[in-house]
């Protein structure tokens, strides 16, 4: 799971969705999730394309490392690997990919939608499951709410993965190994999505309070 912050006119953050753009191409749905993160807006033209939770989860990943906030600034797997807007290219995110893809499952992840296209709301419920050989404790069940097309006019085209909303069990779950565990997650009312037929959602599972705040394993919900 790649998580892309970026802004709204961000010089170098076109270049950084089009590298990943073209690794979603290769790698596929069933290997990598990508999802950009606005940190902030850009008054008085660029409102809306920050959430609060966006904007909180930048600063909790830069703050962990002790870092300034800068885009285009990602992620892979929660703080597993990061390649910072410095460093920002094709290869370097190739090679944070292929880490990460590298490690063998812990979590398998099983879901399912319904989007209600009246009330602009989403609700997700699935299950989760401990296919490692170990114990694994102080885990929650998130969700990002994604859309697609939105028209970005300082690109001057439309952009895609835009996250709009964030949500988080409360539930912190520990799991043996086989064990499994249900989940159920309401989204807030979507109010700022333009066309809730191009949302999309990925379901993770994370480990909040580790060192990297390690993502175990990502869904894409067909």
């Amino acid at each position: 799971m790649v998580e892309l912050f970026v802004a709204p006119t961000c010089p170098n953050c076109p270049a950084a969705k089009d590298y990943m753009a073209q690794l979603l191409e290769q790698y596929g749905f069933n290997k990598l999730v990508i999802l950009e993160e606005y940190g902030w807006d850009v008054e008085p033209n660029y409102t809306g394309w920050a959430t609060d939770e966006t904007i909180d989860r930048f600063k909790w990943y830069t703050d962990s490392l002790g870092i300034s906030r800068h885009t285009p600034d990602s992620y892979f797997n929660g703080l597993n690997q990061s390649v910072h807007h410095s460093e920002s290219s094709y290869n370097n995110y190739e090679a944070a990919i292929d880490k990460e893809l590298a490690k063998a499952p812990k979590i398998d992840i099983s879901v399912s939608s319904n989007v209600d296209t009246t009330n602009l709301t989403v609700s997700i419920n699935g299950s989760i499951e401990n296919i490692s050989s170990e114990d694994l404790i102080d885990l929650v069940v998130g969700a990002m709410i994604y859309e697609d097309s939105v028209y970005l006019g300082s690109e001057g085209k439309n952009v895609n993965h835009v996250v709009r909303d964030i949500i988080i069990s409360e539930e912190i779950i520990n799991f043996t190994s086989g064990a499994s565990q249900g989940f159920f997650l309401t989204s807030e009312t979507l109010s700022n999505v333009h066309d809730i037929n191009n949302i999309h959602i990925v379901v993770y599972v994370q480990i909040p309070n580790g060192l990297t705040k390690e993502i175990l394993q990502a869904s894409y919900v067909e």
